[in-house]
């Protein structure tokens, strides 16, 4: 209305991008600084933990949108049509075209009006077989988007496919077992393997297999972005000058209060929130967590927060945390591992120096599974001794690339960060007794590992929960 009153008089197409996940919605808004109607923000909040119902919720708001903007007078601002931004994810914009009645869906999938459409051109050559609209012939349009009750083609919600997120990709859509090291940084993992001929289906095999590809090529490192020189001065520290305010960094985006790490492109995930304090004391004695997960033994695969693979099944998983330390907090896990059968330990740093206890040479442990009527037991996330020592190369050189070259060469800060990246290990804990952790069943407990952590860090247990995930 108001290019109207300027004079402008071109065709004006309002762009609709559907929300596909809470964390992008979050990303999205906060970079393009737009404010969100709390009555949108509510509706995307209540099932913000829930990936699926996000995206139905994301296409009703969509939906309604067009209704409204295609059912407004032209003299009041109305335009003729709408520009989706689908992103490759075509689904959710077929979705929101059937909930607004402009087309049918039939039961084989097809839009019901390209089939009728494909039905009368077959008829009219005297040939009853159908014609493919799918291969480029173009179905007759109809008309103008007719309005419908936005309720009325709502789609059941299911949970989470998997406890990662599954890639759009066509070519990775039978992909269901990835390593726990790039939770945190999946686009990394996906631009990493790109160009695999295939994808672990059902177990994660050899990593170094031709038909997977190379793992390790650089070539597909892949930085987000932590804003503006001035923006990561003001997250990761404008001047630091001693091994705390570097700790004090990563406890603080355990605590909320910062929204991203190099090593962690989104916010902490909701199912930490149990164990932020215990989370931000270890950070504090110099244990920097960039990944981790607690102990599940039998947790119905509809919880709230562990739940994945849809309704009738049990999920668990092996406590795990991954860390930055140094040589000298290296050698007290070392320490508290040897003591400990349950637990296995890999470390490495950045000359390649490895430290490994309770580990078997080439050895690939299953850290979450679950089991499903009538389906095989699924085991989505496992570590693998070679992609960790790929994935440490990465880790590293994240130092470099995100938080040292904010500062000038040789100064104090300069002098601090690098000698973190150049003597810290990466080191990864596995506890295999995951029914001890749990009590014998369901989440609960922090678990030997977390207390054994919290005990060598010098940091006293308070009597909250010590487990964490995914930080």
């Amino acid at each position: 209305k108001r290019c109207r009153e300027y004079g402008i008089t071109c065709p004006v197409l309002p762009g609709i991008m559907p929300i596909q996940s809470y964390l992008s919605f979050k990303r999205m808004t906060e970079y393009c600084g737009v404010s969100v109607p709390p009555e949108v923000m509510e509706r995307v909040e209540s099932v913000k933990d829930d990936d699926e119902a996000v995206k139905e919720i994301g296409c009703d708001i969509a939906a309604e949108m067009c209704e409204l903007i295609l059912n407004t007078p032209e003299e009041d601002g109305g335009v003729d049509g709408v520009h989706f931004y689908t992103l490759n994810l075509e689904r959710s914009v077929t979705r929101i075209l059937i909930m607004m009645d402009a087309i049918e869906h039939s039961a084989s999938g097809v839009p019901a009006e390209m089939t009728s459409a494909s039905e009368e051109h077959a008829k009219e050559q005297g040939n009853e077989s159908k014609v493919d609209w799918s291969v480029g012939v173009d179905p007759p349009v109809t008309g103008r988007m007719r309005s419908v009750s936005i309720s009325k083609a709502r789609l059941p919600p299911t949970r989470k496919q998997l406890p990662w997120r599954p890639s759009a990709l066509e070519s990775r859509s039978k992909e269901d077992v990835r390593p726990i090291n790039w939770a945190n940084r999946p686009k990394s993992y996906v631009m990493r393997t790109d160009d695999w001929d295939e994808f672990p289906n059902g177990r994660w095999g050899d990593c170094s297999s031709p038909a997977f590809g190379e793992l390790s090529d650089v070539s597909h490192f892949y930085n987000f972005s932590l804003g503006s020189e001035e923006d990561r001065r003001a997250m990761l520290g404008t001047n630091p000058t001693r091994p705390s305010d570097v700790y004090e960094v990563f406890a603080r985006y355990v605590e909320n209060k910062l929204p991203h790490l190099p090593w962690c492109e989104t916010p902490l995930q909701p199912e930490s929130y149990l164990i932020q304090t215990q989370l931000a004391a270890l950070n504090r004695a110099g244990f920097l967590t960039i990944n981790s997960q607690p102990p599940v033994n039998g947790a119905p695969s509809t919880h709230s927060t562990f739940g994945w693979g849809g309704a009738g099944g049990y999920v668990y998983q092996k406590s795990y945390c991954e860390c930055f330390v140094s040589p000298e907090n290296a050698n007290k896990l070392v320490a508290m591992v040897t003591d400990n059968p349950s637990l296995n330990l890999y470390a490495v740093n950045i000359s390649g120096r490895e430290l490994r206890v309770g580990a078997e040479e080439g050895g690939i442990t299953a850290l979450t599974w679950g089991v499903f009527p009538n389906r095989e037991i699924l085991q989505p996330t496992i570590f693998d001794p070679k992609a960790f020592l790929v994935w440490a190369e990465e880790a590293f050189s994240l130092w470099t690339s995100l938080w040292l070259n904010l500062y000038d060469f040789d100064s104090p800060s300069f002098e601090l960060v690098e000698t973190i990246r150049d003597t810290y290990y990466l080191v990864a804990i596995i506890d295999n007794d995951y029914m001890a952790s749990t009590n014998g069943c369901g989440v609960g407990g922090g678990g030997s590992l977390w207390n054994a952590l919290l005990a060598v860090g010098g940091v006293d247990n308070d009597g909250g929960d010590a487990a964490t995930t995914k930080t």
